[in-house]
């Protein structure tokens, strides 16, 4: 009798790893973070307050499921998928501004050895921010890990070019009479002005340079926490935290683009930076009322036609607004004597400040929103109190 042969072994079951690979191509993330088509993706959605469940790409969602298995929700995946393109195109935009900036640390006057270490810290602060980004890329599915080391580097950016201006540069001349002399001749003194009368000229010298390093800093830190506030009402659309923060940040941003324009438009003098600033200001107006709509909770379909409707038309404002100020910066960039680097690293410049400001405010809104729902725990005193205030505004707005 012939022997009966072996019972027949049964296949191993594939692991979620082999079944997503035979989805999903084994690539290095390095590799497709880098490459052409991703950066081409990034380009469109980093533009975008958000992106949709089915644009977040196999390979996303594989990675997402090995390294953030408790993000499982379409719409949150998304939001990391989206934050991941705005980190990526910021790194790229900080490359050529980190060299453009130690280049323009040593334009300008002669300065004592101390100074020049000043002036290069905004520079040394932007490479060091560009180096972080690229470096946290690898990182964009651990939101909480990556937002914490995010922040402290755009903290550490953000500061030192204020930092630049604490250093006293109308005495930073006071060391050598060849230095003195040279700065009175560079800001267009005589060289038999006193020495007060050369610190004031200097002094308003540097004061005009501060306003144009860091307005362009402080102009895009509004639009970038507006757009944190819209894109986290439509990642917790229940949420009315962000509703509030666009009220509050629309009136600010139209004072500051106010005070920055005043400089540009008493040089010039043109009716231009008048219509452009009018139209930043009703843009503003605009949208706060606007925001006033999205603290209430809502539903996802509400918050997205409620914020999309409006939003257009506060791109389309702001457009026709910046047209008249770029035509209006003309005069005022031929006065400067500006090249064309100079100018293409300024627009670039504001585009990826608002991106980075974009992050890391919708980082810091959703964080505070996690934090304060931590420490809501029920307190019969507190809710005392507020029962108390609601009777009285009641009785007061009756």
């Amino acid at each position: 009798m012939d022997p009966e042969p072996p019972p027949p072994v049964p296949p191993p079951e594939a692991s979620p790893d082999l079944a997503t690979a035979t989805i999903v191509p084994r690539t290095s993330a390095k590799v497709e973070t880098l490459s052409r088509h991703f950066l081409g993706i990034s380009l469109r959605r980093a533009f975008r307050l958000n992106i949709h469940t089915d644009e977040v790409l196999p390979s996303e969602r594989a990675h997402l499921e090995a390294a953030a298995g408790h993000i499982r929700d379409p719409d949150q995946q998304a939001f990391l998928a989206w934050r991941r393109s705005i980190l990526l195109l910021i790194a790229i935009m900080f490359v050529p501004l980190s060299v453009s900036r130690f280049f323009e640390a040593f334009d300008g006057p002669a300065l004592p050895r101390f100074g020049r270490v000043v002036v290069m810290l905004p520079a040394f602060a932007e490479a060091a921010l560009c180096i972080v980004a690229f470096e946290q890329l690898r990182n964009w599915a651990q939101w909480k890990k990556q937002r914490r080391i995010l922040f402290i580097t755009w903290v550490l950016y953000f500061v030192a070019p204020f930092l630049v201006y604490v250093y006293p540069f109308r005495s930073a001349f006071d060391d050598s009479i060849p230095m003195m002399q040279a700065a009175a001749e560079i800001f267009g003194v005589k060289l038999n002005a006193t020495r007060s009368q050369i610190h004031m000229v200097i002094g308003l010298a540097f004061g005009v340079h501060a306003l144009l390093a860091l307005g362009p800093k402080v102009i895009s830190l509004m639009p970038g926490l507006i757009r944190a506030s819209i894109v986290t009402k439509l990642l917790f659309p229940g949420s009315t935290a962000p509703g509030w923060l666009m009220m509050l940040a629309a009136p600010f941003y139209a004072l500051f683009a106010y005070i920055i324009v005043i400089l540009p438009y008493q040089i010039t003098g043109s009716w231009q930076f008048v219509v452009g600033n009018a139209g930043i200001l009703a843009a503003q107006i605009f949208i706060g009322i606007s925001g006033r709509k999205l603290t209430v909770p809502l539903s996802q379909q509400e918050s997205h036609d409620r914020i999309h409707r409006n939003w257009l038309a506060y791109i389309g404002i702001l457009v026709v607004s910046v047209g008249f100020m770029v035509y209006g910066l003309y005069d005022f960039v031929t006065q400067l004597h500006w090249g064309a680097i100079r100018i293409v690293t300024s627009l670039l410049s504001v585009i990826s400040n608002v991106l980075l400001d974009t992050l890391i405010g919708t980082d810091a809104i959703v964080s505070a929103m996690s934090h304060f729902r931590r420490r809501s725990a029920p307190d019969p005193v507190a809710e005392q109190y507020m029962r108390d205030a609601e009777t009285k505004l009641d009785v007061f707005c009756a």
